[in-house]
């Protein structure tokens, strides 16, 4: 019996043989030029027409926009998905992170299959799965609970190059998760580095190593995206992704009508309804200078990418980061250590989140001055393996300086979690629930959905902007603050304090990292050791936004903050603080926290003593090497 998939073998449409088309302009187009700042608003005026175009699919859910629609849009993603499959007769499909679902870490298996049961029941009919690390262990689990719903899985290579990424290599991984029951296999050349000989030879390969359709998805960010496209389609992809030309090039995919019109000349057919793709196109040229990040214009070629492997959008992260922090000037050191790190770190593709992780160390190691002197905690879970097999071995002498001691995880990561539901759904307040639903948005994104749940409760009167109308107001005021530096497009955490992107914890909101471990000179400024894949619990906010400390005049012995960022007194909304004025501590106790790159960085107690006085309050953006408390 034939096997059951929306994605059919290439039929003759007037002699010619058919492309199919998946259009990402409402997902992964809008989260490398948009900031994933596409809103609800935006894509229902031209759903119908998008939906009459004719295309194979449309990508319009998983990514980061399930976090940014709840986190800076206060929009419910379920609502999202559901409102285009009301209106969508084209097969809706979404990016799924493997054991990681929609987050930066892996998931317990119950969480992962109730999702996707939940994602397949609200529309979704095509899950493209792929694990950064190309760890099938990451992959089977996904692929089973679509398989389950009846969907289509799509198992996915995250492409890259190294002297460990060999062609026999990706065709040994498409086999493996052909066997594990995917459809079809998606090339995702997510940093734009898949030049047209290597799409001809790796599709070529895979078209004879396996039996079930190839696509290929490739960003323009180099700019060899449509002759790559063009040059996998001659060897047998029956399918590549696209976007509306306005919503195309840099960082973003080929625009659907470049492409369509390639193919045409090349003897192909589209099937596309070109008078509905252009209304698409002018609709969204209308939106882009209200959507785009003002951060200037970016580059249209980065060739740069070929060397760093940079997917979409981390460079001008990056560079916007270090221009806040005053070290734009090492813009070119971070890129020149990236590979560096890569390589030591055994090669993975870069991509979410092994782009973070390795991102994060690099910048780390340029700002500290020492390699691998400050280690965020989820660089010594990667290394321990709580991510998964790295396609090479870490660096030995690297991994012994990281995990001291602490014994390499060789099992599926997963194994190590315990069931997330019914733990979620207890923590949760019943009348902040509306739907099953919202508990995996809560086992995904606690804070960050909580702070929805609690916004969506008020009064619709009473509701703060969301934080991307703040961004948008900040972006359209006079420049006359010098202080308030233009709103980047990344994930940090924020709805009533946007100065926090002051310092650096705007980096590693982004990069979804948790807690550091910073080791230098024998002192140790350390958060405590987080359980195996563990979600971070963010700091609480301040009611306002603050402005920066003033340092205060030590008296005495004093703890200093180990980097910029915001001091909390205590771990988490609700907790008790750390400690109080007055009360005794020991060497290694948590004294107090400062928020930097999105890690919560406990600061410990040097030596035993005795907590005299904080120096700031609780809230206050601080600067390195700033006075924090007094001791004795």
């Amino acid at each position: 019996m034939a096997k059951k998939t929306p994605h059919p073998t290439p039929e003759a449409v007037a002699g010619r043989p058919r492309i199919r088309i998946t259009d990402t302009t409402l997902r992964d187009a809008h989260q490398s030029l948009w900031a994933t700042r596409m809103r609800m608003e935006d894509i229902l005026p031209v759903i119908d027409t998008i939906d009459r175009a004719g295309y194979y699919s449309l990508e319009c859910w998983g990514g980061a926009t399930f976090d940014v629609c709840l986190r800076f849009l206060r929009e419910n993603p379920w609502e999202r998905l559901r409102q285009i499959k009301a209106r969508c007769k084209t097969p809706l499909q979404m990016l799924l992170r493997g054991q990681n679902i929609l987050g930066y870490h892996n998931y317990p298996d119950d969480v992962l299959y109730r999702f996707v049961e939940l994602a397949a029941a609200n529309g979704i009919a095509i899950f493209r799965i792929f694990d950064a690390l190309n760890d099938t262990r990451n992959l089977e689990q996904a692929i089973r609970a679509v398989k389950a719903t009846g969907a289509h899985a799509q198992g996915t290579i995250s492409y890259t190059f190294s002297p460990v990424h060999t062609v026999e290599a990706y065709v040994r991984l498409a086999r493996e998760m052909e066997q594990l029951g995917a459809d079809s296999i998606c090339i995702k050349d997510m940093a734009g580095i898949l030049t047209p000989a290597a799409a001809e030879e790796l599709t070529a390969a895979l078209v004879k190593g396996v039996g079930i359709p190839i696509q290929l998805h490739a960003h323009m960010t180099s700019g060899m995206a449509v002759a790559s496209c063009l040059s996998g389609v001659r060897h047998g992809a029956g399918a590549i992704d696209c976007a509306v030309a306005s919503m195309s090039g840099c960082s973003s995919q080929p625009a659907v009508e470049t492409m369509h019109a390639v193919l045409t000349a090349a003897g192909y057919d589209t099937g596309l309804d070109m008078q509905a793709v252009r209304a698409v196109n002018q609709h969204f040229r209308r939106l882009k200078p209200r959507r785009e990040p003002h951060l200037g214009p970016p580059e249209f070629v980065d060739v740069n990418v070929l060397e760093h492997h940079i997917p979409g959008g981390m460079i001008s992260n990056l560079r916007s980061q270090l221009q806040q922090q005053g070290a734009l000037d090492r813009l070119d050191e971070v890129l020149e250590e990236l590979p560096r790190v890569r390589a030591d770190m055994g090669y993975p593709p870069l991509v979410t989140p092994t782009s973070q992780i390795i991102g994060i160390q690099s910048v780390l190691n340029v700002l500290n001055g020492e390699r691998y002197g400050m280690v965020p905690q989820e660089t010594r879970d990667y290394v321990q393996g709580l991510y998964g097999r790295p396609p090479a071995p870490v660096d030995p002498k690297i991994a012994r300086k990281i995990l001291k001691g602490a014994k390499p995880v060789t099992c599926r990561p997963a194994d190590l979690l315990k069931p997330g539901l019914p733990e979620a759904a207890a923590q949760l307040d019943p009348k902040l629930i509306q739907a099953e639903e919202d508990i995996l948005s809560y086992c995904m994104f606690p804070e960050v959905a909580l702070g929805y749940f609690k916004w969506r409760a008020l009064p619709e009167a009473e509701r703060p902007l969301p934080p991307a109308e703040l961004e948008q107001q900040a972006a359209a005021a006079p420049a006359a603050a010098p202080e308030a530096p233009a709103t980047p497009p990344m994930d940090y955490e924020t709805m009533r304090y946007l100065d926090i992107g002051r310092t650096l914890s705007r980096l590693f909101q982004q990069m979804g990292c948790a807690t550091i471990l910073a080791e230098k000179q024998d002192e140790m400024q350390s958060g405590t050791d987080a359980a195996p894949a563990a979600p971070a619990a963010p700091a609480p906010a301040a009611p306002a936004a603050p402005a920066p400390a003033e340092p205060a005049e030590p008296q005495g012995e004093t703890i200093k903050a180990p980097l910029n960022g915001t001091f909390y007194r205590a771990p988490g909304p609700g907790k008790p603080n750390f400690a109080e004025p007055g009360s005794n501590c020991k060497e290694g106790d948590a004294v107090c926290v400062v928020e930097a790159m999105k890690l919560f960085n406990e600061i410990k107690a040097p030596r035993d003593c005795k907590i005299v006085k904080f120096l700031v309050e609780h809230g206050a953006v601080v600067s390195k090497d700033q006075p924090l408390a007094v001791i004795e």
